[in-house]
């Protein structure tokens, strides 16, 4: 019987196509990736045999002949709090829908702390093509071990590690912006309450804080300053003193320590904005509720699915080898 006849083209492999024309398997796979030493007439063919048969090979077998696994890690940290889900829950998805759009698969991991072992475990047993790292911390093990054994990955969140492809959204600048606005409607009288140092954001988003006073020519009142605030205890001690301390506006880092915050003055009966005026360098779910109840915030607002989007087709094109910007500041 002619082998060509009983193939189901619409699902034939690589055994298939070896078996139809007499040669082995790496040699499609060769034939398929273009890579490893096959002579131009076997090459072709093979390649005139799968375009004759509509073959499309599927990921286990392109993973074969490419060396591929066509996954990619996204690592969160294990750490997380649990208002920060939604932010990883939009990137995830984001992540999720591209890479199913190019044919990928993605692998969900975390690290706890100075613990890459899960991380480590993803890289030596093959299991990605690259990584995504959804957070950026001060010396951070994660991305120095996957400099030194050369795996692909990007960060959501810049670094001041050189040779690392980051992407971010442009929270200096809001800072600026947001802070400088705030300043510019005569509100000279600010505080500043900020979650841990270690976080690169962090450092970012309180530049950016500087840099708006340093522009208009204000005078930086320090003492208002409460950074490493890391619980509810630590954050109802602050705005105690912020309060004490006459501030007229109470700048929020990111949206959970101004969720901690109006619960707080909701608690002591003080009303926003008449008593004290809120505003939050990142805005989320958390923002909305609160805006359902009429609380008036300013706030900065980030597209976080085209955060994750971004990452995913940054970190494909360049496990794939393609050129890729270092950094992306996204609007």
């Amino acid at each position: 019987m002619d082998s060509t006849n009983h193939v189901n083209s619409n699902k034939i492999t690589i055994n298939d196509v070896a078996d139809a024309l007499g040669v082995s398997k790496t040699t499609v796979s060769r034939a398929i990736s273009g890579k490893g030493r096959i002579g131009n007439e076997t090459r072709t063919r093979v390649l005139n045999y799968i375009s004759e048969h509509n073959y499309s090979p599927n990921v286990i077998a392109k993973g074969l002949a490419t060396s591929r696994t066509y996954n990619i890690g996204f690592v969160i940290p294990g750490d997380y709090r649990i208002i920060d889900i939604p932010f990883f829950q939009k990137c995830l998805f984001s992540i999720s829908e591209t890479a199913s759009e190019l044919d990928y698969d993605v692998i969900v991991s975390t690290i706890n702390g100075n613990d890459i072992s899960h991380l480590e475990r993803l890289i030596t047993n093959h299991k990605v093509d690259g990584i995504i790292l959804a957070r950026t911390v001060e010396n951070d093990p994660s991305i120095r071990y996957l400099l030194e054994n050369h795996v692909p990955f990007v960060t959501l969140g810049t670094t001041d590690e050189e040779g690392v492809v980051q992407i971010d959204n442009d929270h200096f600048n809001a800072c600026v912006e947001l802070t400088s606005l705030l300043l510019l409607k005569g509100i000279t009288n600010l505080g500043l309450i900020g979650g841990s140092k270690n976080h690169v954001v962090n450092h970012k988003r309180y530049d950016g804080y500087i840099k708006a006073h340093e522009k208009l020519d204000r005078t930086v009142n320090y003492e208002n300053i409460y950074l490493d605030v890391n619980n509810m205890a630590g954050i109802d001690r602050a705005v105690d003193d912020l309060l004490e301390h006459g501030v007229h506006c109470i700048i929020c880092m990111d949206d959970s320590i101004c969720h901690h915050v109006l619960n707080k003055l909701s608690r002591d009966h003080m009303l926003v904005p008449q008593d004290v005026k809120i505003a939050s360098f990142y805005d989320s779910a958390l923002m909305e509720i609160n805006s359902i109840s009429n609380t008036a915030i300013t706030s900065i607002k980030f597209d976080i699915q085209e955060m994750g989007s971004t990452a995913c087709q940054t970190l494909i094109n360049l496990s794939e080898g393609r050129e890729v910007k270092p950094i992306q500041l996204l609007g």
